[in-house]
């Protein structure tokens, strides 16, 4: 895992355009995080290690691919095994592109969806993209469940590129009782879908009890998130 969030870091820099540091390794990485780690001294649950990328200076004509520096800090994961209701975010657009791809692209407006829940008393919201398709949520990439197939959308609906999509995708394709499908998702197959979840590593695996009118069940989800907790834990 340490690997693949690694490259998948180094992947996000090179399309920002920025200066990569020679000793921005993945031993110079692991050494910053294990001297955070014994700091904190984690007794029982999971600590996310987040870095934050920053440019050190604004591009110039003379200069225009940047120095950065990072800030990497420690996040105290407090995952809640509950069900939620889901709405849709309908007043800002992802661009269907792969610049949508990146984290940073769509941050603010991850921000303002997550308000507009919150005030509205739902869990968590969805957001379309520019051509009406689910692209991903407030709360992290969309699962819909349709039988034993995991529908999610792919990166050219504008979904973020971030590694836990990564390993939740990798998860479900290694597992012989599901099958992960990538393929658009017009807001019509939401109630039409078994079964909805949401995953990050920083809000955990999110069952969805309702989107609008439609109740979902939260068998196979839960199933899911067991069996995905089960080898996260067999990782350390």
């Amino acid at each position: 895992m340490l690997e693949e969030s690694y490259f998948s870091i180094m992947a996000s820099l090179r399309r920002s355009r920025v200066r990569i540091p020679m000793k921005y390794t993945l031993e110079h990485f692991q050494e910053q995080a294990e001297t955070i780690i014994n700091d904190i001294k984690i007794v029982d649950g999971y600590s996310l290690i987040y870095i934050k990328f920053y440019r050190k200076e604004n591009p110039t004509k003379e200069s225009p691919v940047c120095d950065i520096c990072f800030l990497m800090e420690s996040l105290r994961l407090e995952w809640k095994s509950e069900s939620i209701f889901l709405t849709l975010y309908k007043d800002h657009h992802i661009l269907a592109e792969s610049f949508s791809n990146l984290f940073q692209s769509n941050e603010l407006l991850r921000k303002l969806a997550k308000v507009f829940a919150y005030e509205n008393n739902f869990g968590a919201c969805l957001l379309i993209n520019n051509e009406k398709k689910i692209a991903e949520s407030t709360h992290g990439s969309v699962f819909l469940i349709f039988g034993n197939k995991v529908l999610t959308p792919p990166l050219s609906s504008g979904v973020v590129d971030d590694f836990s999509r990564k390993i939740m995708i990798k998860f479900i394709n290694q597992n012989n009782s599901y099958q992960i499908v990538e393929e658009e998702i017009n807001v019509y197959n939401l109630q039409r879908a078994d079964e909805i979840f949401l995953f990050s590593f920083i809000y955990g695996f999110i069952k969805i009890s309702q989107f609008r009118k439609k109740k979902f069940s939260t068998d196979v989800s839960k199933n899911i998130q067991d069996l995905f907790f089960c080898k996260l834990k067999n990782q350390f």
